[in-house]
């Protein structure tokens, strides 16, 4: 049996006259996406950087977007996440908002949507549901509630077992001219043959043992 998560640790950082509360994994305008050095690998088989690190790629090899480190430099863009701290709170069980522990019991870590349409329930959702959205913590789900438009109907799940299953990003190919364009977007499971011309941008986790929750039960606790 595991404790509900610890209170929050630290607000999350604020932004505006009306103090809006902007998730960890929220990007800034200040942080720059670095885009010049992508390149064409020497034996021409995928993308790379002309100046890669090993923190370029993830454990099964695929390239990342780089965007700058800069949370609080700009304006928010609540449209969008950072490739690095999504990925981060998703493998390491973190609140989406303030990056503290998200919160966990014998049911699972918890997740929040909005309310599916009753096609898709028919279908055992949320049981092994794709999610690009990492956990909360109780305390930041009371936020999020306030505060974020697309949880109007909110739906609380707790997943036993979330799981990496691939990736968000662009397929990209070079040109007549060699020059690398973006072709399309999509989701690729990780050892997807397209994987060397794919550039990731967010990790899609398959959640498994799913439980639907009451929230406001367990906010009341």
């Amino acid at each position: 049996m595991y404790g509900h998560s610890p209170k929050l640790l630290a607000p999350p950082l604020a932004w505006g006259s009306k103090g809006i509360p902007v998730p960890y994994i929220t990007p800034w305008s200040g942080e720059r996406i670095s885009v010049r050095t992508l390149t064409v690998r020497r034996d021409g088989t995928g993308l790379c950087y002309s100046d890669e690190t090993p923190a370029d790629r993830d454990a099964h090899g695929v390239l990342w977007s780089r965007l700058d480190e800069a949370p609080g430099r700009g304006t928010p863009n609540f449209r969008s996440v950072h490739p690095l701290r999504q990925r981060r709170a998703l493998l390491e069980k973190l609140c989406q908002v303030c990056a503290g522990p998200a919160s966990r019991t014998d049911r699972g870590w918890l997740f929040l949507f909005r309310r599916p349409t009753p096609v898709v329930e028919a279908w055992d959702w949320p049981e092994g549901v794709h999610c690009m959205k990492p956990p909360v913590c109780l305390g930041c789900a009371a936020i999020a509630l306030r505060h974020c438009p697309h949880l109007t109907r909110t739906v609380a799940v707790r997943s036993r077992k979330p799981r990496p299953r691939g990736v968000f990003g662009d397929f990209y190919s070079p040109d007549a001219t060699g020059s690398l364009v973006a072709r399309s977007d999509g989701c690729i499971p990780y050892g997807h043959r397209d994987r060397p011309w794919f550039l990731a941008s967010q990790l899609v986790v398959e959640l498994r043992r799913c439980t639907v929750v009451d929230l406001d039960a367990e906010l009341a606790r």
